[in-house]
């Protein structure tokens, strides 16, 4: 697979977007066939760039289930939630654009008019509420409104190459990030919070021309007396030398999320306790590398478990694997749920381990992953000893 780069539209495009859509809606018209669907309401944004291809605003927080986006499967024509055409593919034309209105009523008859749904028998939908499941029997009666996320996760689960090509780009800014990073918690005394190295990263990958991070949390130090936490969240306090310091980077890139996690000794090789931080990051890597022996198409997700069990590491905090496209897919593998899930080649997983012990702190690592027949493709090309 050819490496991609954020200067794609200067050397000739790495990812044909056009094609990637193609395919996208291709794979999604033929789960909607193998679950008996006529149409997809969606409302999930992921589920909506997915289908659609439409750039859209990124907003903070949940929001509450709205019809956003339509496909109807005999013509494979989308319809779109959109008062402009500012970000929307051009193949879909601008009377496939349905207004917003802050009356629902309005909404459904701008879907009632769409061809092809007043026939359909079975609706499917990524989510309701209670006003929308009124207003849906209403507007079809003789329809069956039924569950059309099953759907979804079996088109969006494995990648096209252009979809890896998009994670890889995400995943080398976020490693470009990280790199920074590093540079600020090489100095043996970095006087910096742990919000300032997430400034750090932030302005780093917003130079790239990818703003967007894929979560808050970056940089958190670990503690070094009593309880050893992971968290995910940082603060103002100050990363002192000889901390072992969590670093969890991720950005998007054209809706697709990349990136991986380290963990690094603030003040590098000027600090103590060196020995101790090794021993806690063979700990890591080995139990990183025992997951990722099980990640070959057809293990299931009680494979990955019983791998770490038989690390000797107690049950583990964190998710042990989970998939990443538009953002966290399934499957979800922990300790205790997803041992039903059957990896598939294609599939994209982030695989991870933390690790912890009092009087020395905590040790985070995570890479993706491609699941394929053989050993998996390691998308992350990062340092392993990144101090």
């Amino acid at each position: 697979m050819s490496q991609t780069g954020l200067l794609a539209s200067e050397e000739g495009a790495r990812v044909d977007f056009a094609r990637m859509r193609g395919q996208r809606r291709q794979r999604l018209l033929e789960a909607m066939a193998a679950h008996d669907l006529d149409a997809l309401i969606l409302g999930r944004p992921a589920n909506v760039r997915y289908t659609s291809g439409a750039r859209q605003l990124w907003t903070s927080g949940s929001r509450p289930f709205a019809p956003a986006c339509v496909i109807v499967r005999a013509s494979g024509a989308v319809h779109l939630l959109s008062v402009w055409n500012e970000g929307v593919p051009p193949d879909i034309p601008d009377d496939h654009l349905f207004g917003l209105s802050w009356n629902p009523a309005r909404i459904m008859q701008s879907l009632a008019a769409i061809s092809g749904l007043a026939e359909a028998q079975r609706i499917g939908t990524d989510g309701l509420t209670p006003l929308f499941a009124d207003l849906f029997a209403a507007t079809w009666p003789s329809a069956q409104i039924a569950d059309g996320r099953p759907a979804v996760r079996l088109a969006r689960r494995s990648k096209t190459p252009d979809e890896l090509a998009c994670i890889v780009t995400a995943t080398t800014a976020a490693e470009a990030g990280l790199a920074a990073v590093l540079d600020v918690l090489a100095s043996s005394s970095p006087d910096v919070s742990e919000r300032e190295v997430t400034g750090v990263f932030a302005e780093r990958v917003a130079l790239l021309g990818v703003p967007l991070m894929a979560s808050e949390g970056v940089a958190c130090a670990t503690e070094q007396r009593g309880p050893v936490r992971l968290r995910r969240v940082p603060s103002d306090r100050v990363v002192t030398p000889g901390q072992l310091v969590t670093l969890d980077a991720g950005v998007m890139y054209a809706g697709y999320e990349g990136g991986l996690a380290r963990t690094c000794t603030a003040g590098g090789h000027a600090s103590g306790g060196r020995r101790q931080d090794r021993r806690l990051a063979a700990r890591c890597w080995r139990a990183v590398d025992s997951l990722m022996a099980q990640c070959r198409a057809g293990r299931s997700g009680g494979d990955l478990s019983a791998a770490w069990r038989d690390t000797g590491e107690p049950a583990a905090a964190i998710a042990l694997a989970y998939g990443v496209g538009l953002g966290a897919e399934a499957p979800l593998i922990g300790s205790v749920r997803g041992h039903d899930a059957v990896l598939q080649s294609g599939d994209v997983l982030a695989v991870q381990a933390w690790v912890q012990e009092e009087g020395v702190g905590g040790f985070l690592a995570r890479d993706l992953i491609v699941v394929r027949d053989g050993a998996p493709e390691v998308l992350s090309r990062f340092t392993r000893a990144p101090d």
